[in-house]
């Protein structure tokens, strides 16, 4: 808000997006990034609606193995953290979930991210045609109330399961940061 705020003062172009993470399993913005868009008139460009690989199936509870590419960080992925393991009883529920409503794992956690009334589009990262094919179905799925309350019990609103997933916050907050 301080850059809207200091844009006015000076008579400058307004930010007129956000761009923070969203996902089933990274909530932390409806706490208060989504409410301030809304309330602002700001446009909310979110990045990695499948957690950067977890919703999207290829982690599993009986056949998780730690990601082998240099680019992921240690802590996010390290399946043997409580944290993690969290996460991979959750993903099997909402796989579990997705089944039942005759959609993907990928298919339901897509259309989770884009129908939040806060959100203006979803930042996807396929590596394939085959993987951009299987999310563009995501955009013509409206999740039933059912559907939504049974996400919200796994993962309560404004929750983010593994704080290591917390990429984007109040970088001011952190204690490298603060004088005490």
């Amino acid at each position: 808000m301080q850059g809207q705020w200091a844009s006015r003062d000076r008579g400058l172009e307004r930010f007129v997006t956000e761009q923070p993470p969203y996902s089933i399993l990274v909530r932390g913005i409806e706490e208060d990034v989504l409410p301030t868009t809304l309330r602002h008139g700001m446009g909310t460009l979110t990045y990695s609606p499948l957690a950067g690989g977890w919703l999207s199936g290829k982690w599993r509870k009986n056949a998780a193995a730690a990601p082998t590419s240099a680019a992921r960080p240690t802590a996010r992925f390290d399946m043997s953290t409580p944290a993690n393991q969290r996460k991979l009883d959750i993903v099997e529920d909402l796989a579990q979930l997705a089944e039942q409503n005759d959609m993907t794992l990928i298919d339901m956690a897509i259309a989770f991210t884009i129908n939040h009334p806060g959100v203006t589009s979803a930042i996807v990262g396929p590596r394939t045609m085959e993987q951009l094919q299987s999310y563009l179905r995501a955009a013509d799925l409206t999740l039933s109330t059912e559907v939504l309350d049974r996400i919200d019990e796994l993962v309560p609103p404004g929750v983010t399961i593994n704080p290591e997933d917390n990429s984007y916050g109040a970088t001011a907050l952190l204690t490298t940061n603060r004088r005490r």
